[in-house]
């Protein structure tokens, strides 16, 4: 009993330390996980923009078959772009607070799927004096 306990334990501690960020700052995924913000405004934008392709234009892209896009569209009636790269008045706080909590049908997304720097860089690219 007490050798499949301390396997047990020692599988949970593997298989937990293989989610974490690499030194690298990429895990598997295609788009990597970045592990630090890059340096210039431009690259953040850059970077803000690859990760919202990546992880938000499946649902809020323009199409408005897409399920945010649709839902802000029922939600705003108009009065506000769906489309979230349209929007003016998304602050980076609010961003990053929606992607790690999630509201309504939109899912919260860990540290491991958007680190903290890309989540800045995101909010930075969402933010109204981006564009």
């Amino acid at each position: 009993m007490g050798c499949r306990l301390f396997g047990l334990a020692l599988l949970c501690i593997s298989v937990l330390s293989y989610g974490q960020v690499p030194e690298d700052g990429l895990t598997s995924r295609e788009l990597g996980i970045a592990a630090s913000l890059p340096e210039s405004r431009a690259a953040i934008l850059a970077r803000g923009e690859q990760v919202y392709d990546y992880w938000c234009k499946t649902c809020h892209g323009a199409e408005a078959i897409k399920p945010g896009t649709g839902a802000l569209q029922a939600k705003y009636q108009g009065n506000v772009p769906a489309v979230l790269v349209e929007r003016n008045d998304l602050q980076p706080d609010f961003v990053k607070l929606m992607v790690r909590q999630g509201i309504s049908m939109m899912p919260f997304f860990r540290p491991t799927e958007i680190s903290n720097p890309d989540l800045e860089a995101l909010a930075a690219f969402l933010a109204p004096d981006a564009r």
